[in-house]
């Protein structure tokens, strides 16, 4: 019967999510949209540098998730897990208001930086999982379950050794839990404080375990430990420095691409002053100076939460797939303004469930259009490649063995699909998808021409100064039994 009870009031946050999740990244679950690391539908590039880059956790989820690219298998796996995520937050701030329970389980689960890692479905799933364990580890903490004390850390631990940048949303979530019993409940800034205490001893021991299995997996494998992702360019002014700036970018520049135009960036303001005026009209109810002093010091604290990443890695290794945590806005708004009965509240509670509302629609045409947008890239670039194809092929002297030398970098395609799509562009880990160096495996894969390449050392030593740049006449030529393509000069190779 328990068991019953816990479904019943899961479902409504469980199937909200899944539904949204399925009308936001259904187009990317049903066509395969290569960019990037992605682009091998067999998975043949692998996860990466996961084992230098501290991602032990991602090379042993290959066991029971293979790399093979498949957007629907593990397209689904990732709005269900991303669905029980939001039932584990629904629990931890204990939001009641259905309205609330629909508005953010639609909100968290298509945040752009999802919409993102969609496009790398050999990976969606293992990071889908690593959110659920990490959001599972606060609530198991909050909760006092027991063993609390090794539980949250070992699984907090654990999706660290996945993707470390979901430690931000541990982090974030713990001074969103202050900032709620501060405002919510009878209990002292003294006591809260304590809690706080607590919880960034558990994130530390979370940090902690992950460090020893970091070292124990580097001393067994003998990998390098981190390589170059830890920060050790900036001191650490400049990195608190980096933290508030970029928080503060990525709503009024639409850097990361999370808030992408100028309704999402209205509404989250809206969002911002609903929050204010909430904690402020309940720590005046209140009445303690301290719970105002601890909640403000919270509030400070609050951005260092959600981009703590900036603190440990290079700048270079943040991106749009980074910092999902910034979504912890939309909880921290939901948690403060359930089940507070006032009429200040349901005003405050109508104004943002229009703004989550809003927000909601733009998360998920944002990433359809982006979809669409790569997606029509790549049939642009199949049918660029299939033209060279044919020329190449068409070449006087053209035999069996030769090898196709394509010599500079991104080609310039006669028609930029991108100047249709203006929202604020996501940052992602890889190359520009018209690159040379996944050319062949566009050509190969995609266009299924084993056509034999040239070497760099090959390409290096070729002159190709006389030749005119590709499309035109004389910017394909046979030299020895190399077919070369000339797409701008050597030195913008890419």
């Amino acid at each position: 019967m328990k068991n019953i009870e816990k479904f019943k009031r899961d479902r409504l946050p469980f199937f909200s999510a899944l539904g949204f999740g399925l009308l936001a990244y259904g187009f990317c679950m049903l066509n395969k949209i290569p960019v990037g690391d992605d682009l091998n539908p067999l998975g043949l590039f692998g996860k990466g540098a996961t084992t230098e880059s501290g991602r032990y956790g991602l090379e042993l989820l290959r066991l029971v998730m293979p790399d093979a690219s498949m957007p629907w298998i593990y397209g689904l796996m990732s709005i269900l897990m991303l669905s029980a995520a939001v039932c584990m937050i629904v629990r931890l701030f204990e939001i009641k208001s259905p309205v609330l329970q629909v508005l953010l389980a639609g909100v968290f689960v298509s945040f752009p930086a999802e919409a993102g890692t969609m496009l790398y479905m050999f990976t969606a799933a293992p990071y889908a999982l690593a959110l659920l364990l990490t959001v599972t580890g606060v609530w198991l903490f909050a909760a006092e379950k027991k063993s609390r004390w090794l539980t949250a850390p070992l699984l907090i631990g654990f999706s660290c050794s996945i993707y470390q940048g979901y430690l931000s949303i541990a982090a974030s979530f713990c001074v969103i839990r202050m900032i709620v019993l501060l405002c919510r409940s009878e209990r002292t800034a003294l006591a809260v404080f304590r809690e706080g205490v607590k919880m960034l001893a558990m994130l530390l021991a979370s940090l902690a375990l992950y460090g020893l299995a970091l070292l124990g997996a580097s001393k067994l494998l003998g990998f390098p430990l981190l390589g170059e992702v830890i920060n050790e360019k900036q001191s650490f002014p400049l990195r608190f420095l980096v933290v508030y700036s970029s928080w503060a970018k990525t709503l009024l520049q639409g850097r990361f691409g999370y808030v992408p135009n100028a309704v999402s960036r209205v509404m989250h303001f809206v969002l911002l002053l609903v929050i204010a005026a909430a904690m402020l009209a309940q720590l005046r109810k209140k009445g303690e100076v301290s719970s105002l002093l601890l909640a403000g010091l919270c509030l400070f604290l609050y951005p260092l939460s959600c981009y703590c990443l900036y603190l440990l890695a290079d700048n270079s290794y943040i991106h749009s797939l980074s910092l999902y945590s910034f979504a912890s806005l939309y909880v921290l708004c939901a948690a403060l303004l359930d089940e507070w009965e006032t009429p200040t509240a349901l005003t405050l509670r109508r104004v943002s469930s229009a703004a989550l509302a809003l927000i909601l629609c733009v998360n998920i045409y944002y990433a359809n259009a982006l979809y669409l947008r790569y997606y029509l890239r790549f049939e642009e670039l199949k049918s660029f490649y299939t033209v060279l194809l044919t020329r190449a092929m068409d070449t006087p002297g053209y035999s069996e063995g030769d090898r196709l030398a394509i010599v500079g970098g991104v080609p310039a395609l006669t028609y930029d699909i991108d100047q249709h799509f203006t929202d604020a562009p996501l940052s992602l880990p890889s190359l520009e998808l018209g690159s040379t160096a996944y050319a062949e495996y566009i050509i190969k894969e995609y266009l299924g021409c084993d056509i034999p390449f040239a070497s760099e050392k090959e390409k290096a030593r070729l002159e190709t100064d006389d030749m005119p740049v590709y499309p035109y006449d004389g910017s394909v030529q046979k030299k020895d039994d190399l077919i070369v393509v000339k797409f701008s000069t050597k030195e913008g190779n890419a």
